[in-house]
């Protein structure tokens, strides 16, 4: 079976153009607002990620935190009646500290930046992938970026705050993203 084939069309459309976006020429349109390609990244993030065993019991949601009003609506109508591994998708808007352990994925927004470094140790030591649109996101000790980089949806990866956290990313997620380290400071 195609990895594409177990989204819902639209989302399945919207990833394979966004994807082809970030490859395209510079002087190509984008066909799809930039928070909607932002919003497919997140979802397609469940299936290019790996999580420990522990970080879910079986049959619990697969929860998305997002602090991000234009974002969450995107992503709620994406996973709706969604499930993977068995766990329903589902995306929460209200995050606190006490309930942070609830969620698979942070997906913060520059509207609430900066985010107190607390929140990221937390979310790491919680086994949480933490997501943003903030280019400087992985240098604070964030997971993954989505920056623009040539008018495209660019992902950036820092593998040490991934490997913190042990979760493990797909090589075929790795291969597309600018992959950097908080060793180095810097794209490999």
């Amino acid at each position: 079976m195609h990895a594409l084939s177990r989204f819902p069309g639209r989302w399945r459309l919207l990833l394979t153009l966004g994807v082809a976006t970030l490859t395209a020429p510079a002087s190509s349109v984008e066909p799809f607002a930039e928070a909607e390609v932002k919003a497919a990244f997140l979802y397609n993030f469940v299936h290019f990620v790996r999580w420990p065993d522990v970080a879910r019991k079986p049959g619990d949601p697969f929860r998305f935190c997002v602090l991000d009003d234009t974002l969450a609506p995107l992503l709620s109508k994406a996973v709706q009646g969604e499930n993977v591994d068995n766990h329903s998708l589902t995306v929460t808007r209200q995050i606190e500290l006490r309930n942070l352990a609830e969620c698979q994925i942070l997906y913060v927004g520059d509207a609430v930046w900066p985010v107190h470094p607390e929140l990221l140790r937390r979310a790491t030591a919680l086994r949480i992938l933490t997501v943003s649109d903030i280019p400087s996101f992985t240098e604070k000790g964030g997971m993954i970026a989505l920056i623009r980089k040539r008018g495209r949806i660019h992902p950036v990866i820092n593998r040490d705050a991934i490997a913190r956290a042990d979760l493990r990313v797909s090589a075929k997620l790795l291969n597309l993203a600018t992959v950097v380290g908080d060793d180095k400071g810097g794209a490999e």
